[in-house]
């Protein structure tokens, strides 16, 4: 306890993903709820030495740990709950072909070893979808998880107040790492069959893109701090996401949030998330002329505006920090030993 509240520890491995955007929320969700929240940041080459990550000193007063399914089990520490959150479920076999030989063998032979063990350490499970839940207990046979979306500060991430839209061109975005299982491979010929009327903004660099080999209406962002990447879903007319691989889909919800429909494959969680028709447009996984009808459906302003409004009204309705991450208060109360 800390001057009579509960306080939480979040040991993370600093990614450079979604579950750094997670526990970062988390914590600021947990503040707001009245709960102290500690993280302790430790780099990637620490997860390659799990015995720094098990001698790593909890914070004084810890009632309770709540860390990632791949590290969790290093920070197991006696007399304290730990809760161990799913983020993905990227071990299942139809997905080697999108990853390289060195993200095969390390999933295969040091992340899911560690996954399992953390999910048999841990006092509950959470899983951030449905779709990874289900993954999760069809893999591991441990049925007792826990769906707890994902969520997003709809006060921060909304629509801009005026924002005139250049007449003549659809504005695309792609937030992302450019990799395969987020399908930035599929963003060329999409771009390609799309052409000079439609431009997409990738959150890449220069170099990612060239190597990429993307054509003249594809334009490189960058790395994008929290209100830059606010802006840029702003700015955009709608977000498009050929991934092969989501465990959840921040993009997805941050740009409904924002009113901004969103384009998406119709695979693993993004279904929970997007609301096919109503929300956005799935698409077949693969499917490069699917994606371009798509973007070119959501060119015409009525269908635009009204997929961007039911997109917002679900993200405050459904994911907002308010209704979803009290879920985790109420975890962690009942798990917490007084």
């Amino acid at each position: 306890m800390e001057n009579g509240r509960i306080k939480v520890w979040l040991p993370a491995i600093r990614a450079g993903s979604g579950a750094d955007v997670f526990t970062r929320r988390l914590a600021q969700a947990l503040e707001r709820h009245d709960i102290v929240a500690h993280i302790t940041w430790f780099t990637k080459y620490d997860e390659l030495m799990p015995l720094r990550l098990m001698q790593a000193v909890p914070p004084p007063g810890t009632d309770i740990v709540l860390a990632n399914s791949w590290s969790g089990y290093a920070f197991k520490r006696a007399r304290l709950p730990l809760i161990v959150t799913v983020h993905h479920a990227i071990f299942e076999p139809e997905l080697d072909v999108y990853k390289s030989c060195g993200q095969r063998l390390y999933h295969r032979y040091v992340a899911e070893p560690r996954e399992l063990r953390s999910l048999r350490a841990a006092d509950a499970v959470t899983a951030v979808s449905a779709y990874v839940a289900d993954r999760i207990r069809a893999r591991y046979g441990i049925e007792e998880i826990e769906v707890i979306y994902n969520w997003v500060d709809t006060d921060k991430f909304c629509p801009a107040q005026q924002l005139d839209r250049e007449q003549g061109m659809f504005r695309l975005l792609f937030v992302g790492k450019t990799t395969r299982l987020k399908g930035a491979d599929l963003l060329a010929p999409i771009m390609r069959m799309l052409g000079p009327d439609f431009e997409l903004r990738v959150t890449a660099t220069e170099e990612e893109c060239r190597l990429l080999n993307f054509p003249s209406n594809v334009y490189p962002v960058g790395r994008l701090s929290e209100d830059s990447l606010i802006r840029a879903y702003q700015e955009c007319d709608s977000v498009l996401l050929p991934s092969r691989a989501e465990g959840f889909g921040y993009a997805a919800l941050e740009a409904m949030a924002c009113g901004k429909p969103v384009i998406a494959s119709n695979n693993t969680a993004l279904p929970e998330i997007v609301a096919d028709g109503f929300t956005g447009i799935l698409c077949n996984i693969n499917d490069v002329e699917a994606f371009a009808v798509a973007c070119r459906l959501l060119a015409d302003d009525s269908r635009l505006l009204s997929m961007g409004s039911a997109g917002r009204k679900c993200a405050v309705q459904q994911f907002s920090w308010s209704t979803v991450a009290a879920n985790y208060c109420t975890l962690i109360q009942r798990l917490v030993v007084y």
